[in-house]
């Protein structure tokens, strides 16, 4: 074997292992990034409903504590509260669970991906998936629900408070 054949074969093998470790680095980041954002969506969806369910507690207190279901006044208001807290808690779910389904997908489309750019490999540009429409229209969808609910349990203590 000549030294010039032996010299490019040592130069392959090095970039051919360069070239993995920044797959294997790449994988690796694009894993943090996926599970960190993931993270963050559960604990959001984890925040609006304790405080979802938090205020439909304490609209319980309230009716129990300091009004009787029979003397409330303007009980609309109260169901439509609970309404929508029911409805935060059943959106945020739905949320949790597009966006599990999401980030488990997405890494696996990265890192398909990422092997055949490092193979040399043409790859397709993918656009951004629809579930990212969907989980930020859940979020705020739920938003607006639990301000409508909250505004809704706020007015309906301070009228019954006003009695």
């Amino acid at each position: 074997m000549s030294d010039q054949y032996r010299q490019e074969l040592e130069r392959w093998k090095l970039q051919n292992d360069y070239n993995w470790k920044l797959f294997d680095g790449s994988k690796e980041r694009i894993g943090m990034l996926n599970r960190r954002q993931y993270e963050t969506d559960m604990a959001a969806s984890k925040w609006l409903m304790s405080i979802a369910a938090g205020s439909f507690g304490l609209s319980f207190a309230f009716i129990e504590k300091f009004v009787a279901v029979a003397e409330a006044v303007h009980v609309p208001l109260l169901i439509a509260a609970w309404s929508c807290f029911i409805a935060v808690i059943v959106l945020e779910i739905t949320s949790m669970a597009a966006s599990s389904f999401l980030h488990t997908a997405l890494a696996e489309e990265e890192a398909k991906m990422l092997l055949l750019k490092y193979e040399g490999k043409q790859t397709e540009y993918k656009r951004r998936s629809i579930f990212f429409n969907i989980i930020a229209a859940l979020g705020y969808a739920s938003l607006l629900l639990f301000a409508g609910g909250s505004i809704c349990l706020l007015t309906f203590i301070g009228k019954n408070l006003a009695v």
